[in-house]
């Protein structure tokens, strides 16, 4: 036999715990939730529900466009000094420890 659900009437399988067309639970008696007055257990619903239009899915990824807040500039970094002239000065001075080094060498082999 064949459920139906008790909010929207679509048929609803035998294992299925909630109706897959409006989320409503399945096997709720509607006349005691609402007489009571009290807490509406079949208004808890999974998925969309009865009473909210379906959105486009241009819609639902569409986020509420707010304001957004001016983002303060980042302090510039100071300009690099340029390390040109010690680079040369330790270069030349490269130079002439090596070239000592192998004059001293040299004079020491033939002497």
């Amino acid at each position: 036999m064949e459920k139906r659900c008790q909010k929207c009437g679509s048929a609803v399988g035998a294992e299925q715990a909630f109706c897959p067309t409006c989320g409503a639970v399945i096997g709720m008696d509607m006349g005691k939730t609402q007489a009571g007055g009290g807490w509406d257990l079949a208004s808890t619903m999974v998925g969309p529900h009865a009473s909210t239009p379906p959105r486009s899915t241009g819609e639902r990824r569409a986020r509420p466009s707010r304001p957004e807040a001016p983002k303060p500039e980042a302090p510039k970094p100071p300009p690099r000094k340029s390390n040109t002239f010690l680079l040369a000065v330790v270069g030349f001075l490269a130079v002439l420890l090596i070239g000592g080094l192998l004059i001293l060498l040299l004079l020491k082999s033939n002497g």
